[in-house]
């Protein structure tokens, strides 16, 4: 992708590479690494088995043979952007750590240049929705499986995949003293293991669009 225009959302062929990548894989080694459970096939022979992996209140399948993701709720295949990120978590291959501090995105290896799209696409969303509206903010975060932190503002914590957490934070703004929200969003330090700096700041947007279509179901 390239960074003199905005990181686009990845499609249904973007995920058809990273399948090829994950296939490669041996299953019970993904499910250690990863926190996930892998169901192998039933009769041995030619079929691959699959992945069972929760992605905030939401459980997944992830079809090896069909090379599909499918919600397990709606029982219908993921959006491609949740489908990419499951993929990517899973084909991830660097070592992984134990230091779990919350870091801000622009903190993380090469997201520097992306700061701006992250500013664009996660926090100024997350502003306009939930800026004005803390008590919204706070119920759909309860609904997301959140857990609220002491972190400063209205902070809650998110497990987004088995081992990448997420943290939200809200400093509500007040129109009649013309004061502007003020929001932040930040990964465990452990997200460095398994996804690029481009999927940090999808997970940032898939994490603010789930949000923003909770708060739509008030």
């Amino acid at each position: 992708m390239s960074i003199s225009r905005p990181p686009t959302l990845p499609t249904k062929e973007d995920c058809k590479a990273v399948f090829q990548e994950l296939l490669k894989k041996e299953g019970e080694a993904v499910a250690k690494r990863c926190g996930v459970i892998f169901l192998p096939p039933s009769k041995p022979g030619k079929k691959r088995g699959r992945y069972v992996v929760n992605l905030l209140v939401k459980t997944y399948s992830v079809e090896l043979d069909s090379e599909e993701i499918i919600d397990l709720v709606a029982g219908k295949e993921a959006p491609s952007e949740i489908s990419f990120l499951i993929l990517r978590y899973l084909s991830s291959s660097a070592g992984v750590g134990r230091k779990e501090d919350w870091v801000p995105f622009d903190q993380f290896p090469k997201t520097k240049r992306y700061k701006s799209y992250f500013a664009r696409y996660v926090l100024n969303p997350f502003a306009r929705t939930f800026g004005y509206a803390p008590k919204k903010y706070e119920l759909v975060c309860r609904r997301l499986g959140g857990k609220k932190e002491r972190l400063g503002g209205l902070s809650y914590s998110f497990s987004f995949l088995p081992k990448v957490r997420i943290l939200t934070q809200l400093w509500k703004g007040k129109k009649e003293d013309y004061i502007a929200p003020t929001t932040n969003l930040m990964f465990n330090y452990s997200a460095r293991h398994f996804f690029s700096a481009e999927d940090l700041l999808l997970a940032g947007r898939v994490m603010v669009s789930i949000m923003e279509a909770e708060a739509k179901k008030l």
